[in-house]
Protein backbone atom coordinates (compact mmCIF):
# COMPACT_ATOMS: atom_id res chain seq x y z
CA UNK A 1 0.00 0.00 0.00
CA UNK A 2 1.19 3.28 -1.24
CA UNK A 3 1.49 6.29 1.46
CA UNK A 4 -0.71 8.94 1.09
CA UNK A 5 0.16 12.51 0.64
CA UNK A 6 -1.08 13.52 3.78
CA UNK A 7 1.01 10.72 5.61
CA UNK A 8 3.62 12.62 7.74
CA UNK A 9 7.65 11.29 6.69
CA UNK A 10 8.96 8.94 8.91
CA UNK A 11 12.34 9.64 10.96
CA UNK A 12 14.86 7.84 9.16
CA UNK A 13 12.97 10.30 5.83
CA UNK A 14 14.19 13.25 7.87
CA UNK A 15 17.34 12.22 8.90
CA UNK A 16 17.91 11.67 4.85
CA UNK A 17 17.04 15.29 4.32
CA UNK A 18 18.95 16.29 6.95
CA UNK A 19 22.15 14.85 5.72
CA UNK A 20 21.64 15.92 2.84
CA UNK A 21 21.10 19.68 3.37
CA UNK A 22 24.38 19.10 5.64
CA UNK A 23 26.62 17.72 2.82
CA UNK A 24 26.31 21.28 0.88
CA UNK A 25 28.49 22.08 3.41
CA UNK A 26 32.47 21.30 2.39
CA UNK A 27 33.51 18.45 4.83
CA UNK A 28 36.67 19.94 5.84
CA UNK A 29 34.91 23.46 6.56
CA UNK A 30 32.21 21.74 8.73
CA UNK A 31 34.87 19.39 10.56
CA UNK A 32 37.16 22.29 11.31
CA UNK A 33 33.54 24.08 12.63
CA UNK A 34 32.61 21.61 14.60
CA UNK A 35 36.16 21.07 16.14
CA UNK A 36 36.29 24.90 17.07
CA UNK A 37 36.21 24.68 20.52
CA UNK A 38 39.76 22.38 19.96
CA UNK A 39 40.79 25.42 18.47
CA UNK A 40 40.21 28.07 20.86
CA UNK A 41 41.71 25.83 23.72
CA UNK A 42 43.59 28.65 25.45
CA UNK A 43 46.11 26.24 26.88
CA UNK A 44 47.47 22.89 26.61
CA UNK A 45 47.04 19.33 28.25
CA UNK A 46 50.34 17.52 29.26
CA UNK A 47 54.28 17.92 29.53
CA UNK A 48 55.00 16.32 26.29
CA UNK A 49 53.69 19.31 24.08
CA UNK A 50 55.20 21.63 27.22
CA UNK A 51 58.91 20.28 26.88
CA UNK A 52 59.00 20.23 23.42
CA UNK A 53 57.46 24.29 23.62
CA UNK A 54 60.52 24.51 25.89
CA UNK A 55 63.26 22.76 23.86
CA UNK A 56 61.84 24.86 20.49
CA UNK A 57 61.96 28.43 22.58
CA UNK A 58 64.73 29.23 21.32
CA UNK A 59 65.66 33.35 19.23
CA UNK A 60 66.29 31.73 15.88
CA UNK A 61 65.48 29.00 14.12
CA UNK A 62 69.19 28.10 13.65
CA UNK A 63 69.13 27.42 17.27
CA UNK A 64 66.97 24.52 17.30
CA UNK A 65 68.46 21.74 18.39
CA UNK A 66 67.22 18.97 15.93
CA UNK A 67 66.91 15.00 16.48
CA UNK A 68 69.31 12.66 14.05
CA UNK A 69 67.55 11.00 11.58
CA UNK A 70 70.32 8.24 11.22
CA UNK A 71 70.33 7.54 15.28
CA UNK A 72 68.61 4.34 15.70
CA UNK A 73 69.52 3.58 19.29
CA UNK A 74 66.49 5.80 21.05
CA UNK A 75 63.66 3.34 21.79
CA UNK A 76 61.20 6.27 20.16
CA UNK A 77 63.04 6.49 16.72
CA UNK A 78 61.07 9.13 15.66
CA UNK A 79 62.85 11.61 13.83
CA UNK A 80 60.39 12.77 11.57
CA UNK A 81 57.74 13.14 14.07
CA UNK A 82 60.10 14.92 16.27
CA UNK A 83 61.71 17.32 13.82
CA UNK A 84 58.56 18.62 12.30
CA UNK A 85 57.43 19.21 16.37
CA UNK A 86 60.21 21.42 17.19
CA UNK A 87 59.23 23.40 13.46
CA UNK A 88 55.98 23.78 14.37
CA UNK A 89 56.33 24.27 18.15
CA UNK A 90 59.02 26.96 17.52
CA UNK A 91 56.19 28.71 14.97
CA UNK A 92 53.11 28.79 16.87
CA UNK A 93 53.24 26.99 20.71
CA UNK A 94 53.50 30.61 22.18
CA UNK A 95 50.03 31.24 20.84
CA UNK A 96 47.98 28.27 22.01
CA UNK A 97 44.80 28.59 19.07
CA UNK A 98 47.69 28.79 16.23
CA UNK A 99 48.74 25.36 17.20
CA UNK A 100 45.49 23.90 18.02
CA UNK A 101 44.39 24.87 14.46
CA UNK A 102 47.52 22.89 13.21
CA UNK A 103 46.50 19.46 14.93
CA UNK A 104 43.05 20.17 14.54
CA UNK A 105 43.72 20.76 10.77
CA UNK A 106 46.24 17.77 10.41
CA UNK A 107 43.18 15.87 12.12
CA UNK A 108 40.58 17.30 9.56
CA UNK A 109 42.94 16.11 6.82
CA UNK A 110 43.14 12.71 7.98
CA UNK A 111 39.01 12.88 8.23
CA UNK A 112 39.10 14.14 4.66
CA UNK A 113 41.15 11.05 3.42
CA UNK A 114 39.15 8.92 4.72
CA UNK A 115 36.21 9.41 2.96
CA UNK A 116 38.39 9.59 0.06
CA UNK A 117 39.69 5.89 0.71
CA UNK A 118 35.44 5.44 1.21
CA UNK A 119 34.65 6.65 -1.96
CA UNK A 120 37.48 4.74 -3.50
CA UNK A 121 35.90 1.48 -2.33
CA UNK A 122 32.35 2.46 -3.63
CA UNK A 123 30.99 3.51 -0.78
CA UNK A 124 28.00 6.07 -1.12
CA UNK A 125 28.82 9.81 -0.61
CA UNK A 126 26.57 10.57 1.77
CA UNK A 127 28.20 7.17 3.83
CA UNK A 128 31.60 8.78 3.21
CA UNK A 129 30.63 12.19 4.36
CA UNK A 130 28.95 10.17 7.67
CA UNK A 131 31.93 8.24 8.51
CA UNK A 132 34.39 11.01 8.45
CA UNK A 133 32.23 13.12 10.79
CA UNK A 134 31.76 9.95 13.21
CA UNK A 135 35.36 9.27 13.10
CA UNK A 136 36.31 13.05 13.96
CA UNK A 137 33.95 13.04 16.55
CA UNK A 138 34.70 9.83 18.29
CA UNK A 139 36.54 10.10 21.68
CA UNK A 140 40.11 8.88 20.49
CA UNK A 141 40.38 11.26 17.46
CA UNK A 142 39.20 14.21 20.10
CA UNK A 143 41.83 13.29 22.30
CA UNK A 144 44.36 12.99 19.27
CA UNK A 145 43.32 16.46 17.65
CA UNK A 146 42.97 18.20 20.59
CA UNK A 147 46.31 17.29 22.06
CA UNK A 148 49.12 18.50 20.88
CA UNK A 149 51.71 15.83 22.02
CA UNK A 150 50.29 13.39 19.21
CA UNK A 151 51.54 14.18 16.21
CA UNK A 152 52.88 10.64 15.40
CA UNK A 153 49.39 9.37 15.54
CA UNK A 154 48.58 11.77 13.22
CA UNK A 155 51.36 11.23 10.92
CA UNK A 156 50.86 7.37 10.97
CA UNK A 157 47.48 7.48 10.13
CA UNK A 158 47.48 9.83 7.50
CA UNK A 159 50.31 7.92 6.24
CA UNK A 160 48.43 5.20 6.07
CA UNK A 161 45.09 6.56 4.07
CA UNK A 162 47.44 8.09 1.51
CA UNK A 163 48.62 4.39 0.78
CA UNK A 164 45.41 2.79 0.69
CA UNK A 165 44.31 5.95 -1.16
CA UNK A 166 47.42 5.25 -3.43
CA UNK A 167 46.93 1.51 -3.86
CA UNK A 168 43.36 1.95 -5.04
CA UNK A 169 44.67 3.81 -8.70
CA UNK A 170 45.61 0.02 -9.13
CA UNK A 171 49.03 0.97 -10.94
CA UNK A 172 52.52 -0.57 -10.12
CA UNK A 173 53.80 2.96 -9.42
CA UNK A 174 50.97 3.01 -6.77
CA UNK A 175 52.23 0.17 -4.82
CA UNK A 176 55.51 1.86 -4.92
CA UNK A 177 54.24 4.77 -3.71
CA UNK A 178 52.25 2.43 -0.81
CA UNK A 179 55.48 1.58 0.21
CA UNK A 180 56.83 4.76 0.59
CA UNK A 181 54.33 6.04 2.44
CA UNK A 182 54.59 3.22 5.03
CA UNK A 183 58.49 3.91 5.26
CA UNK A 184 57.38 7.40 6.04
CA UNK A 185 55.22 6.21 8.66
CA UNK A 186 57.96 4.34 10.28
CA UNK A 187 59.94 7.21 10.32
CA UNK A 188 57.03 8.91 12.74
CA UNK A 189 56.19 5.94 15.11
CA UNK A 190 56.93 2.42 15.87
CA UNK A 191 53.76 1.68 15.61
CA UNK A 192 53.58 2.05 11.55
CA UNK A 193 54.55 -1.63 11.56
CA UNK A 194 51.01 -2.66 11.33
CA UNK A 195 50.52 -0.60 8.36
CA UNK A 196 51.20 -3.33 5.62
CA UNK A 197 48.41 -5.62 6.95
CA UNK A 198 45.72 -3.23 6.51
CA UNK A 199 46.82 -1.66 3.46
CA UNK A 200 45.99 -5.05 3.04
CA UNK A 201 42.15 -3.74 2.94
CA UNK A 202 42.50 -1.35 -0.04
CA UNK A 203 41.45 -4.70 -2.14
CA UNK A 204 38.04 -4.02 -1.05
CA UNK A 205 35.85 -3.77 -4.39
CA UNK A 206 38.70 -3.08 -6.44
CA UNK A 207 38.38 -5.00 -9.78
CA UNK A 208 42.02 -6.18 -9.47
CA UNK A 209 44.02 -7.09 -6.56
CA UNK A 210 47.27 -7.25 -7.72
CA UNK A 211 48.28 -3.80 -7.36
CA UNK A 212 47.10 -4.71 -3.62
CA UNK A 213 48.97 -7.64 -3.29
CA UNK A 214 52.41 -6.28 -5.04
CA UNK A 215 51.71 -2.56 -2.30
CA UNK A 216 52.03 -5.30 0.96
CA UNK A 217 54.84 -7.06 -0.36
CA UNK A 218 56.88 -4.43 -1.19
CA UNK A 219 55.77 -2.52 2.57
CA UNK A 220 56.39 -6.04 4.15
CA UNK A 221 59.79 -5.76 3.13
CA UNK A 222 60.16 -2.31 4.30
CA UNK A 223 58.67 -3.20 7.77
CA UNK A 224 61.25 -6.00 7.56
CA UNK A 225 64.12 -4.04 6.87
CA UNK A 226 62.78 -1.53 9.97
CA UNK A 227 62.84 -4.71 12.40
CA UNK A 228 66.43 -6.18 11.47
CA UNK A 229 67.69 -2.88 12.49
CA UNK A 230 65.07 -2.04 15.58
CA UNK A 231 64.11 -5.75 16.87
CA UNK A 232 66.71 -5.56 19.55
CA UNK A 233 65.76 -1.83 21.03
CA UNK A 234 61.95 -2.60 20.84
CA UNK A 235 61.91 -6.10 22.82
CA UNK A 236 64.52 -4.26 25.76
CA UNK A 237 61.91 -1.27 25.88
CA UNK A 238 61.00 -1.93 29.63
CA UNK A 239 64.52 -0.96 30.69
CA UNK A 240 63.77 2.32 29.03
CA UNK A 241 60.62 2.97 30.55
CA UNK A 242 58.27 0.85 32.68
CA UNK A 243 55.14 2.38 30.34
CA UNK A 244 56.80 -0.38 27.45
CA UNK A 245 57.15 -2.93 29.61
CA UNK A 246 55.38 -5.92 27.36
CA UNK A 247 53.53 -8.86 28.11
CA UNK A 248 51.32 -11.29 26.39
CA UNK A 249 49.20 -11.36 29.85
CA UNK A 250 48.36 -7.53 28.75
CA UNK A 251 46.56 -8.69 25.47
CA UNK A 252 43.03 -9.59 26.62
CA UNK A 253 42.35 -6.92 29.04
CA UNK A 254 43.88 -3.94 26.21
CA UNK A 255 41.99 -5.37 23.66
CA UNK A 256 38.69 -5.55 25.93
CA UNK A 257 39.61 -1.50 26.93
CA UNK A 258 39.57 -0.73 23.56
CA UNK A 259 37.04 -2.66 22.35
CA UNK A 260 34.69 -0.74 25.19
CA UNK A 261 35.59 2.79 25.38
CA UNK A 262 33.95 4.35 22.35
CA UNK A 263 30.37 3.24 24.30
CA UNK A 264 31.37 4.61 27.50
CA UNK A 265 30.73 8.17 27.61
CA UNK A 266 31.52 10.12 29.22
CA UNK A 267 35.11 8.35 30.57
CA UNK A 268 37.88 10.71 29.43
CA UNK A 269 40.93 8.40 29.19
CA UNK A 270 41.17 4.67 28.59
CA UNK A 271 43.08 3.47 31.40
CA UNK A 272 40.09 3.28 34.43
CA UNK A 273 37.84 1.65 31.91
CA UNK A 274 38.03 -1.73 33.67
CA UNK A 275 37.33 0.17 37.29
CA UNK A 276 33.46 0.95 35.90
CA UNK A 277 30.59 -1.06 37.27
CA UNK A 278 29.05 -4.01 36.09
CA UNK A 279 26.26 -2.09 34.52
CA UNK A 280 28.32 0.30 32.39
CA UNK A 281 30.64 -2.72 31.30
CA UNK A 282 27.55 -4.50 30.19
CA UNK A 283 26.27 -1.88 28.12
CA UNK A 284 29.10 -1.09 26.37
CA UNK A 285 29.79 -5.00 26.18
CA UNK A 286 26.07 -4.82 24.08
CA UNK A 287 26.67 -2.16 22.19
CA UNK A 288 29.88 -4.36 20.62
CA UNK A 289 27.99 -7.23 20.05
CA UNK A 290 25.10 -5.45 18.41
CA UNK A 291 27.80 -3.52 16.39
CA UNK A 292 28.83 -7.19 15.06
CA UNK A 293 25.42 -8.27 14.92
CA UNK A 294 24.80 -6.06 12.38
CA UNK A 295 28.34 -6.73 10.12
CA UNK A 296 27.29 -10.38 10.29
CA UNK A 297 23.56 -9.88 8.58
CA UNK A 298 26.28 -8.92 5.45
CA UNK A 299 28.24 -11.71 5.63
CA UNK A 300 29.64 -14.26 8.81
CA UNK A 301 33.04 -12.78 7.48
CA UNK A 302 32.93 -9.15 8.12
CA UNK A 303 32.52 -9.08 11.65
CA UNK A 304 35.90 -11.56 11.92
CA UNK A 305 37.11 -9.05 9.20
CA UNK A 306 36.48 -5.73 11.87
CA UNK A 307 38.02 -7.54 14.95
CA UNK A 308 40.83 -8.71 12.75
CA UNK A 309 41.34 -4.90 10.75
CA UNK A 310 40.93 -3.17 14.83
CA UNK A 311 43.18 -5.63 16.70
CA UNK A 312 45.85 -5.27 14.19
CA UNK A 313 45.57 -1.52 14.10
CA UNK A 314 46.84 -1.85 18.09
CA UNK A 315 48.71 -5.30 17.79
CA UNK A 316 52.05 -2.86 19.02
CA UNK A 317 50.34 -1.70 22.25
CA UNK A 318 47.79 -4.42 23.43
CA UNK A 319 50.99 -5.96 25.26
CA UNK A 320 51.41 -3.24 27.06
CA UNK A 321 50.46 -2.59 30.63
CA UNK A 322 48.46 0.65 30.07
CA UNK A 323 45.95 1.92 27.63
CA UNK A 324 46.15 5.26 26.20
CA UNK A 325 43.66 7.12 23.98
CA UNK A 326 45.94 8.24 21.52
CA UNK A 327 46.96 4.48 20.86
CA UNK A 328 43.26 3.81 19.55
CA UNK A 329 43.36 7.05 16.73
CA UNK A 330 44.40 4.13 13.65
CA UNK A 331 41.85 1.71 15.43
CA UNK A 332 39.18 4.05 15.47
CA UNK A 333 39.92 4.89 11.29
CA UNK A 334 39.42 1.25 10.66
CA UNK A 335 36.65 0.58 12.83
CA UNK A 336 34.90 3.23 11.34
CA UNK A 337 35.75 2.58 7.68
CA UNK A 338 34.77 -1.06 7.92
CA UNK A 339 31.55 0.11 9.23
CA UNK A 340 30.91 2.38 7.01
CA UNK A 341 31.56 -0.15 3.98
CA UNK A 342 29.07 -2.41 5.77
CA UNK A 343 26.12 0.37 5.68
CA UNK A 344 24.43 0.69 2.22
CA UNK A 345 23.80 -3.26 2.48
CA UNK A 346 22.22 -3.65 6.06
CA UNK A 347 18.57 -3.42 6.85
CA UNK A 348 16.44 -0.22 7.71
CA UNK A 349 16.47 -1.46 11.60
CA UNK A 350 20.10 -2.23 11.51
CA UNK A 351 20.58 0.81 10.24
CA UNK A 352 18.61 2.64 12.74
CA UNK A 353 20.98 0.68 15.70
CA UNK A 354 24.34 1.63 14.42
CA UNK A 355 23.20 5.43 13.97
CA UNK A 356 22.19 5.25 17.96
CA UNK A 357 25.46 3.49 18.73
CA UNK A 358 27.36 6.56 16.13
CA UNK A 359 25.45 9.08 18.23
CA UNK A 360 26.94 7.17 21.49
CA UNK A 361 30.17 7.51 19.96
CA UNK A 362 30.13 11.53 19.42
CA UNK A 363 28.40 11.87 22.70
CA UNK A 364 31.43 10.66 24.30
CA UNK A 365 33.76 12.40 21.95
CA UNK A 366 31.80 16.06 23.10
CA UNK A 367 32.85 15.09 26.46
CA UNK A 368 36.57 14.25 25.82
CA UNK A 369 36.38 17.56 24.19
CA UNK A 370 34.81 19.41 27.22
CA UNK A 371 37.26 17.74 29.58
CA UNK A 372 40.47 18.63 27.24
CA UNK A 373 39.19 22.60 26.43
CA UNK A 374 38.69 22.13 30.27
CA UNK A 375 42.65 21.28 30.95
CA UNK A 376 43.86 23.56 28.28
CA UNK A 377 42.16 26.68 30.26
CA UNK A 378 43.39 25.54 33.76
CA UNK A 379 46.72 24.93 32.35
CA UNK A 380 46.72 28.63 31.28
CA UNK A 381 45.72 30.15 34.33
CA UNK A 382 48.09 27.81 36.15
CA UNK A 383 51.25 28.65 34.34
CA UNK A 384 50.20 32.37 34.39
CA UNK A 385 49.87 32.24 38.28
CA UNK A 386 53.39 30.18 38.33
CA UNK A 387 55.69 32.40 36.29
CA UNK A 388 54.65 35.65 38.35
CA UNK A 389 55.66 33.80 41.47
CA UNK A 390 58.88 32.30 40.33
CA UNK A 391 59.92 35.98 38.65
CA UNK A 392 58.96 37.35 41.75
CA UNK A 393 61.73 34.93 43.57
CA UNK A 394 63.49 32.77 41.32
CA UNK A 395 65.79 30.97 43.53
CA UNK A 396 63.59 30.17 46.32
CA UNK A 397 62.06 26.08 45.57
CA UNK A 398 58.14 25.96 45.13
CA UNK A 399 55.98 22.97 45.96
CA UNK A 400 52.40 23.07 44.63
CA UNK A 401 49.49 20.37 45.66
CA UNK A 402 46.23 19.93 44.04
CA UNK A 403 43.59 21.47 46.17
CA UNK A 404 41.39 18.70 44.75
CA UNK A 405 43.03 14.80 45.03
CA UNK A 406 40.53 14.65 41.48
CA UNK A 407 43.24 16.97 39.89
CA UNK A 408 46.54 15.80 41.14
CA UNK A 409 46.59 13.60 37.93
CA UNK A 410 46.73 16.84 35.93
CA UNK A 411 49.06 18.79 38.09
CA UNK A 412 51.66 16.38 37.69
CA UNK A 413 51.61 16.62 33.68
CA UNK A 414 51.88 20.28 33.87
CA UNK A 415 54.93 19.95 35.77
CA UNK A 416 56.91 16.53 34.66
CA UNK A 417 60.01 17.58 33.47
CA UNK A 418 58.83 21.48 32.39
CA UNK A 419 62.43 22.93 33.12
CA UNK A 420 61.27 26.07 31.24
CA UNK A 421 57.52 27.99 30.25
CA UNK A 422 58.03 30.98 28.21
CA UNK A 423 61.95 31.09 28.86
CA UNK A 424 61.58 30.99 32.52
CA UNK A 425 63.04 28.22 34.45
CA UNK A 426 61.09 26.27 36.50
CA UNK A 427 63.60 23.92 38.19
CA UNK A 428 63.02 24.77 41.42
CA UNK A 429 59.37 24.01 41.36
CA UNK A 430 57.43 20.19 41.60
CA UNK A 431 54.59 18.86 42.99
CA UNK A 432 54.08 17.69 46.09
CA UNK A 433 54.15 13.86 45.46
CA UNK A 434 57.89 13.80 44.74
CA UNK A 435 58.92 13.60 47.90
CA UNK A 436 59.98 15.70 50.70
CA UNK A 437 60.34 19.42 49.89
CA UNK A 438 62.96 21.48 51.67
CA UNK A 439 62.95 23.47 54.75
CA UNK A 440 62.24 26.47 52.93
CA UNK A 441 60.36 25.93 50.23
CA UNK A 442 57.23 27.83 49.63
CA UNK A 443 54.06 25.72 49.48
CA UNK A 444 51.03 26.85 46.78
CA UNK A 445 47.63 25.16 46.70
CA UNK A 446 46.43 24.48 43.15
CA UNK A 447 42.52 25.48 42.94
CA UNK A 448 40.32 23.79 40.41
CA UNK A 449 40.24 26.75 38.21
CA UNK A 450 44.28 26.59 38.05
CA UNK A 451 44.74 29.72 39.88
CA UNK A 452 47.62 29.43 43.17
CA UNK A 453 46.78 30.61 46.71
CA UNK A 454 50.03 30.33 48.99
CA UNK A 455 49.53 28.01 51.95
CA UNK A 456 51.77 27.85 55.21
Amino acid sequence: MHASADTPPSSATHATDFLSRLMRVPLPLLLLALQLPLILNPGYFSHDELQWWARADVPTWSDLRWVPWLDLSPLQYRPLTFNLWLVLAHAFAATPWLMHLVFVALGTFNAWLLARVLAGANVPSRTCYAGALVFSLSPCAVYVHGWTGTLADLLTLACLLLAVRTVQRGTTAAAIGAAFFVATALLAKESAIVLPVLVAFAAYRQSSTKTTRLAVALSAVVVIAYLALRLPILLDSASVNPAYAWSPRNIVPRTAEYLLYPFMPPLFEISSLLKASLVRLAAATACVALLLHALATVDRRWPLAWLAAFTAALAPVLVLPIAYDQYAYLASAVGVAIAAAAWPQLRQWLRIGLAILAAIVVVHGAAVMWRMVAAGVVEKTFHADLLEIVQHDPTTPIVVTAADPHDAWLLRRLLHEVDRYRAVSLLNVRSAENGEPAPDARRFRMNRDGHLDATP
